[in-house]
């Protein structure tokens, strides 16, 4: 194809963002470049951290419903810009602009085009909020990748109406270690467990009990919960590795109850505690042997 177009480059969102709790990110995220001529016409500046779902499949409503196949949940911040095409420029040549922009440095993790996408009227208003950018299915093309560099994820959604400039949307969502409090939150509600490292519990009991407080507390006073108390087991593995299998369960035993009670010494919790000592298990890929595990009960 003949790229007839006037080539602009258009930084798209450089990142300077101040994270939460005073953490300040000094080195800028290294930007997604489109060459190809454009003007902002809506910019969602970067927020504090929360929990983003990044898509990775086609949108498709089922009773009403926005079905998610696939997607991804990432702890971070956002900052995002809504762009319009010169009037010219066709929406092979702005697809053309993202291929060139992304063949170096970039992760793809997904993409579509056309009707493979799925729902315009989805992406348009219910993951981006920018009506705007509906258009024909037939006309939209979707890309998600990571900075290789940075491991920042950034999200690439475009459409055409007949009558109409190219109008496409960059995001970028700058990863962030999610605090413990969140992870629990997540955890207990995705999974029913919370799995972590010995080292990350010694010396956050405190941290870890607020957590935990905060979570009982909100379950116990949500209204379709009947004030029933929640069952949470406390369990530690690992230990000695001189140990007897049976020594190694009461020396794991002895660290979950010494957790307990550090944790219940500054507040109680709502939820009805037990602790298990496990002794040393088969290892889990990506954890050290000595864990810990918070564990809802039916």
């Amino acid at each position: 194809m003949s790229l007839k177009f006037l080539k602009q480059k258009i930084a798209l969102g450089i990142l300077s963002v101040t994270m939460v709790g005073g953490l300040i990110w000094s080195n800028a995220v290294m930007a997604l470049e489109l060459d190809i001529a454009s003007e902002v016409v809506d910019v969602t500046q970067a927020g504090p951290v929360e929990r983003h779902k990044i898509f990775l499949s086609r949108l498709k409503k089922i009773s009403n419903t926005l079905s998610r196949d696939e997607y991804q949940m990432i702890q971070g911040v956002l900052q995002g810009q809504t762009y319009k095409a010169d009037d010219n420029a066709s929406l092979e040549e702005v697809m053309a602009s993202l291929n060139r922009a992304v063949a170096q440095g970039y992760e793809g993790l997904f993409e579509c085009v056309g009707r493979g996408c799925g729902s315009s009227n989805e992406w348009a208003n219910a993951v981006f909020g920018q009506p705007k950018l509906y258009g024909p299915e037939s006309t939209q093309f979707y890309w998600v990748g990571k900075a290789l560099q940075t491991q920042t994820y950034w999200l690439v959604y475009g459409s055409k109406r007949s009558n109409k400039a190219v109008h496409f949307r960059v995001e970028s969502v700058v990863p962030a270690a999610p605090s413990l409090k969140s992870r629990l939150f997540a955890a207990f509600s995705e999974l029913g467990y919370l799995r972590l490292a010995w080292s990350d519990v010694v010396g956050s009991e405190l941290e870890l009990a607020e957590a935990l407080g905060l979570w009982c507390t909100q379950h116990l006073n949500e209204p379709a919960s009947g004030a029933y108390i929640r069952q949470v087991a406390l369990a530690v593995t690992g230990g000695d590795v001189t140990l007897a299998p049976s020594a190694g369960v009461d020396e794991t035993g002895r660290l979950a109850s010494e957790l307990l009670a550090n944790m219940t010494a500054e507040r109680g919790l709502e939820c009805q505690m037990s602790t298990f000592g496990l002794g040393r298990l088969a290892p889990i890929e990506g954890l050290p042997s000595e864990r810990l595990d918070l564990i809802l009960l039916p």
